[in-house]
This record gives structure tokens, C-alpha cells and sequence, in this order.
């Protein structure tokens, strides 16, 4: 079966356009299957562009019109040209589908890492209208204690960006392997063949080579991050069967040992560790004590999830092993799993 392709550009509040691409196989029946796919911090709607075909192409009833997003300020969208919040592109999300699919229509949201957290936020507040919640490498936008408010309130106003410093690179090949090299995550699995299929929606032409497209405002410490307890409500108001995708090399790997973010034993433990070694509690990363067991505590919290762990993939699992994750999602899709239960090595 072929996969068909087509631009899309959407109007959201705000005077932004976004940009993507939508899939849909040749005997789609939209109605069963549409899907928002939302892309991680600093990559594009391209990040999909491997697993999105195969998603139509294995089921095109429960995948019958995926259409990837570009989240402002990345790939070929507008740019916000001002600070960037998990909230804000959680509302882009739910225009955008009202833009696609109709007001208040139905539909299931996914994403990777930011973007599986903005799909996270936006089943959370709006239950009735998302039928089914997919997340790759995340399990909520990141959170930060309210004590620290203050100080990053300060240090996100610091030195506004200033676009025209943007590092311009020979070509996409060369701007591949240095993002390959210093990426957003440490990753040995995101090579440069995964950095190049972010170039051609990534990359701009300017006077001596390319640049990344991005806005430079996203590379701004966040003004404000959702305190714990705030992710936590967005999980707890979660009713839609909810699936969460992890590598056992991915970025809850540390010290070259998977720790598992839906384990009881890790939510307890890491609780445990944050108040007895303060030094341990920070929310920086995923490694931290704190945010293990904040997002230990969401995972939970989603009453109709499964978790999939991956033996192998990287944070990008999605670009390094498409044909897993597409398994783990057309599984999940058609309830050939058990509903708390865990699929995968």
C-alpha cells in the first residue's frame, strides 16, 4: 500500500502559520485514525518521516491521516520571536486540529520527548476530544520546583538572543554532523544519517552555506516551567488509553543502566533519595532524583497506560528504529496489548 503525501499549513491564534506534512494511505478511512505527531525541542516534523509511512501502511483504519507538525519556531513554521512555553504549544496542538479536523473534533495526539509532552498536556485538559495519547522518550514536559520560579525568571532574561550569531555551516552534510556530534541529548544512536533527515525542513540558505532555521529564542532558558504537582494534574486528568515508548538506551539510560520511570520501586526510590541527598533532587535532565520521580509519579498516574520498553534506539528511537516503534504503536492501536501491561524486551 503507498502512502501518500502532502503539505499542510495551518493558521493559529496569535498571527502564526504552522507547517507540516500529512500521510494518509490510499484507502484511508480519516475518520478512524487522525493523528497529530509533535517532534522534540529543536527537531521537525521530519523526525517522522520514517515511522509515519509505516504507521499507514500497517494499519490504515486506526492510521488514516497522521499528519506531522512543525511546532512554532521549527522547521518551516513561524516563528514566535519571543520566549517559548509547553503550554503555548499544547494550545498551537488543539487549534491546529480544530484547523484539520473541525471545531471540537476527535482525534489522538503523539509526540517525542517536548512533543510527547505537549501531547501529554493536551489529553490531560481536553479528555473528551483526544481518543488516544502516544509518547516517545517522555513522560511530560519537564518540571521544575516553585522555589526556583525566581532565579529562572532572572536567568531567562539575561541577554535576549540575537539571531545574525547563528553558527552558519559548509553544507546540510557538514550542519548533520556537528548537531550528530552535540546533540540536544547524549545519544550514540542519533548519528549523523538521523541528523540528516532533519536538514531539508531544518536548514536555511544564507550568505556563505546553511543555517539551522530554528528560532533563537527557543534556545532561552524557560521563563517558567509547570511545577510537579501541575504535570501531575495533567496525567491525572488523562482518560484516554495512554502509551508510552522508552529505550533501554534512551534518555532515562544512566551510567549505562536503564532506569525505568513507571517502576514503583524508581518512583519510591528516587522520592526517598531527593529528601535524604538534597544535592540528588535536581531537575536538570532526566537523571535527576526528583525528576525520576516526578515522572515516575505521571506515568502512574495515567489510568489506561502501557509502557513499552525497546531494547535498543536511543532517544530518537523513532529515527533509528522505526519499525519497533511503529509495532509497539499498531499493537497498542488494536489492543493487542494488555492495557497495564509492558511490551518488549
Amino acid at each position: 500500500m503507498a502512502t501518500r503525501t502532502s503539505p499542510v499549513e495551518v493558521a493559529v491564534p496569535g498571527g502564526l502559520t504552522l507547517r507540516g506534512t500529512r500521510y494518509s494511505p490510499s484507502d484511508a478511512n480519516a475518520d478512524g485514525g487522525r493523528w497529530l505527531l509533535l517532534h522534540g525541542w529543536l527537531d521537525n516534523s521530519d523526525s517522522f518521516a520514517a515511522l509515519a509511512p509505516k504507521l499507514c501502511d500497517a494499519d490504515g483504519a486506526a492510521f488514516g491521516d497522521v499528519v506531522a507538525l512543525d511546532l512554532a519556531g521549527h522547521g518551516l513554521s513561524d516563528h514566535r520571536n519571543g520566549p517559548y512555553h509547553a503550554v503555548d504549544f499544547a494550545a498551537d496542538a488543539i487549534y491546529a486540529a480544530n484547523e484539520l479536523w473541525g471545531e471540537g473534533c476527535h482525534f489522538n495526539v503523539a509526540g517525542h520527548s517536548l512533543g510527547g509532552g505537549v501531547a501529554l498536556m493536551v489529553a490531560g485538559a481536553w479528555p473528551d476530544r483526544i481518543q488516544r495519547v502516544a509518547a516517545i522518550e517522555s513522560a511530560g514536559a519537564l518540571a521544575g520546583p516553585a522555589a526556583d520560579a525566581p532565579s529562572s525568571l532572572r536567568k531567562s532574561c539575561r541577554r535576549p538572543p540575537v539571531g545574525g550569531s547563528r553558527r552558519v555551516f559548509k553544507d546540510a552534510a557538514d550542519a548533520a554532523q556537528r548537531r550528530a556530534a552535540k546533540n540536544v541529548m547524549a545519544d550514540a544512536r542519533f548519528t549523523e544519517r538521523e541528523a540528516l533527515a532533519l536538514t531539508a525542513r531544518g536548514l536555511e540558505e544564507v550568505d556563505g552555506g546553511v543555517r539551522w532555521r530554528t528560532d533563537p529564542w527557543l534556545l532561552r532558558p524557560s521563563r517558567l516551567r509547570l511545577d510537579p504537582s501541575q504535570g501531575l494534574a495533567f496525567a491525572r486528568a488523562t482518560t484516554a488509553p495512554a502509551l508510552i515508548v522508552l529505550a533501554k538506551d534512551g534518555g532515562f539510560a544512566r551510567t549505562g543502566r536503564f532506569v525505568d520511570p513507571s517502576s514503583w520501586l524508581v518512583r519510591v526510590g528516587s522520592a526517598l533519595a531527593a529528601r535524604v541527598r538534597p544535592g540528588a533532587a535536581s531537575f536538570r535532565g532526566l537523571g535527576g532524583a526528583a525528576t525520576l520521580a516526578d515522572l515516575s509519579a505521571r506515568i502512574r498516574a495515567l489510568r489506561r497506560r502501557t509502557v513499552v520498553t525497546l531494547p535498543a534506539g536511543g532517544h530518537h528511537v523513532h529515527l533509528s528504529e522505526p519499525d519497533a516503534v511503529a509495532d509497539a504503536f499498531v499493537a497498542w492501536a488494536n489492543g493487542e496489548t494488555d492495557v497495564y501491561g509492558a511490551l518488549g524486551a
